[in-house]
């Protein structure tokens, strides 16, 4: 299946109007895939694979909540697409993952949902890689997005009916980044650096497996005597190599060996690892992170500043081009939940769990698949600790206990 089988099947696509798409247009710059560039880097893909895939591990839920306070789960088709199948082609640990993916590299990703055409039910959703983006406008006002492909084909759709995210959005009043391919300029540089110091650390080690010394001829010789005398000396070296693992190789005197002192000079480890911190720094990952040796307190401040942030822009995105406003009214939404406490050390989990039943936010069920173990019958129920009152009623709990202790005072009294 193809993304353009997709586009095919939309409901309806409106052309702006050429003149005023062509006005509006000129105040915009054109937003431009770069990623490829960046991608190069090995430094990099790593850095958007740590993003992806810790990413990828929220969970999708259209949710809604009532007085401000009780969440419910929907059900339906849109609830079916976000936690089981987007599209015929990905889970939805790949859907995410993809989605992120082109986020990091272009600092824009666009999602494009497909409806029915007789029932307007959401069908699929689908992450799209275009070459090239623009904005236009049309009479009334209304703000579209022509997407390029690399076979040529564009496609113009309303911005509303896109799902749209952005990373360092600031410069340009649509797209993130600045909308120009000079967007990740400085992240190139040094690229570009630290690929200059790689290919001078590799030129440095194959010099020194190369010429290690000169056959002086004492003597005039033709261009065939020297050849001849250069296979006798590589034969010479190769048997005493190959019988006693011997370097030394008898010569006669009209021949001399000049050994040539060849010092390569390798970069220390100290500007190797500043050039590859200065590239993970541009993307938020720490060091642990990236080797994938973290604890819980740096996978937590990776979450807090990284993570969490994209689980936000998800959620609000999607809620706003997927739910009405009057579903939005109502309360529903879509958050991209995180598991966190799956991710905890044992002893974080048992006093999670601990402090959480006790105030009834975590089931029997819960409980034990934070700790690995499955589901039992009747696991639902939550416990709750009687030491815990409702703050409403705290004061008439108090009052209660007064008047009990009041006649008991004054029977002190009498005595």
């Amino acid at each position: 299946m193809s993304i353009f089988d997709v586009f095919k099947r939309k409901k309806k696509v409106v052309a702006p109007s050429p003149d005023d798409a062509q006005l509006f247009k000129s105040t915009l710059n054109l937003f431009t895939d770069f990623g490829d560039n960046i991608n190069l880097s090995d430094v990099v893909k790593i850095c958007i694979d740590r993003i992806a895939t810790h990413s990828a591990k929220l969970k999708p839920r259209y949710v809604k909540s009532e007085n401000k306070e009780t969440i419910q789960e929907k059900n339906g088709n849109l609830a079916y697409l976000l936690k089981h199948q987007p599209n015929p082609l990905m889970i939805p640990f790949d859907f995410i993952y993809k989605i992120v993916t082109l986020l990091y590299l272009n600092n824009n990703a666009f999602v494009y949902p497909v409806y029915d055409d007789e029932t307007y039910e959401l069908k699929e959703l689908w992450p799209i890689k275009p070459n090239s983006v623009e904005a236009l406008k049309d009479d009334s006002g209304a703000l579209y997005l022509r997407f390029y492909f690399t076979d040529k084909k564009s496609f113009t759709l309303p911005y509303e009916s896109i799902i749209h995210l952005k990373r360092f959005y600031g410069v340009n009043d649509i797209f993130g980044g600045s909308g120009a391919i000079s967007d990740h300029s400085a992240l190139l540089k040094t690229i570009k650096i630290n690929d200059s110091v790689l290919q001078g650390l590799d030129n440095a080690i194959k010099t020194s497996f190369q010429v290690k010394g000169l056959l002086k001829i004492n003597g005039i010789l033709s261009e065939k005597d020297k050849s001849a005398q250069k296979r006798e000396f590589d034969e010479a070296l190769k048997e005493a190599t190959k019988e006693g693992g011997s370097s030394i190789v008898p010569v006669d005197l009209k021949s001399e060996y000049v050994p040539l002192n060849v010092d390569p000079k390798l970069i220390d480890s100290e500007t190797l690892s500043f050039l590859q911190k200065k590239i993970i720094s541009y993307f938020g990952v720490s060091e642990p992170i990236f080797d994938n040796k973290y604890d819980e307190n740096q996978y937590n401040a990776f979450y807090e500043s990284v993570i969490e942030g994209v689980a936000i822009a998800l959620s609000e995105a999607f809620s706003k081009a997927l739910l009405t406003r009057s579903q939005l009214e109502k309360g529903e939404q879509i958050i991209f939940y995180s598991e966190r406490l799956q991710y905890a050390s044992w002893n974080t989990k048992v006093q999670a769990i601990e402090k959480l039943m006790g105030l009834g936010i975590l089931s029997l069920n819960e409980s034990r698949a934070l700790l690995g173990f499955e589901p039992v019958e009747g696991g639902s129920k939550r416990l709750q600790s009687l030491n815990y009152v409702d703050a409403d009623k705290a004061a008439d709990y108090q009052l209660k206990n007064d008047i009990f202790k009041k006649p008991k005072e004054d029977s002190e009294d009498e005595q």
